[in-house]
């Protein structure tokens, strides 16, 4: 079971750094939306980003042989984590809904 724990560890670590450092999907978008809301998109994924990385590294310290309060812990911030991203990925949706919207409005 550790290996598996580990081999997904190592997915959601490098999903996150990739996010963090690579991604430039966000500042695509920055020819059709505005600045400002574009400058607090790529700075969602990009917290969102280095969520990931951290949760891949609680992923794999909680697949140890660890304390139980360390334990607790270490899971505690896991599912912090994914909550964090969870929400982060909401405000992203929300703010390509508002982005389709302003799109879609016919010119006056």
């Amino acid at each position: 079971m550790s290996v598996l724990a580990d081999i997904i560890a190592v997915l959601v670590a490098a999903s996150g750094w990739y996010y963090l450092f690579y991604s430039r999907a966000a500042q695509k978008l920055e020819s059709v939306e505005a600045r400002n809301v574009n400058l607090t998109r790529v700075r969602l994924r990009r917290i969102g980003g280095g969520a990931m990385a951290i949760l891949g590294g609680l992923i794999f310290a909680g697949a140890q042989e660890i304390r139980p309060v360390w334990f607790i812990v270490v899971w505690s911030g896991v599912l912090f984590l994914l909550l964090t991203i969870v929400i982060l990925a909401l405000i992203d949706v929300r703010l390509t809904w508002k982005l389709q919207k302003v799109r879609r409005r016919p010119p006056l």
